[in-house]
């Protein structure tokens, strides 16, 4: 692949939806030139397909809190909305005390809502699953 491909598929690479005169503009080639190059890249096998880049989606995020004493719900769901944001928390019976959905762009932001919840003093467990499907 000469010098002049490698830029068209830097360049496509980076926008599949580029025109072939943006591309012949910026390899100083005309737009039939560059469509040629586009084909012969296509038919030698080179280029095997043109793809697109989608906004990366929130995480969903289920944190399952355990207090020591029993019953802080009310003081921490507050005091974790202040910082992060919350879809529903539910207090609810059985091992756990409290369950908060949320989302997170990043593992990074997991991390800080499950540190922020463990710095908590009411806190005495927080168990974090990550929803990979939804039912119903």
């Amino acid at each position: 692949m000469d010098e002049i491909n490698q830029q068209i598929v830097a360049m496509l690479s980076c926008d599949s939806r580029m025109s072939a005169t943006e591309i012949g503009k910026r390899v100083h080639r005309s737009r039939v030139a560059v469509q040629n190059r586009i084909s012969a890249l296509i038919a030698s096998g080179e280029i095997t397909g043109f793809g697109i880049t989608l906004k990366s989606k929130a995480l969903p995020v289920l944190f399952e809190v355990a207090f020591s004493p029993i019953g802080a719900c009310d003081v921490i769901v507050p005091r974790f909305r202040k910082k992060h944001h919350i879809i529903k928390a539910w207090s609810v019976t059985g091992s756990a005390d409290l369950f908060i959905w949320t989302e997170a762009g990043e593992a990074n932001e997991v991390h800080a809502m499950r540190n922020f919840l463990l710095k908590q003093p009411e806190v005495a467990r927080v168990l974090t699953h990550t929803i990979v499907n939804t039912y119903g």
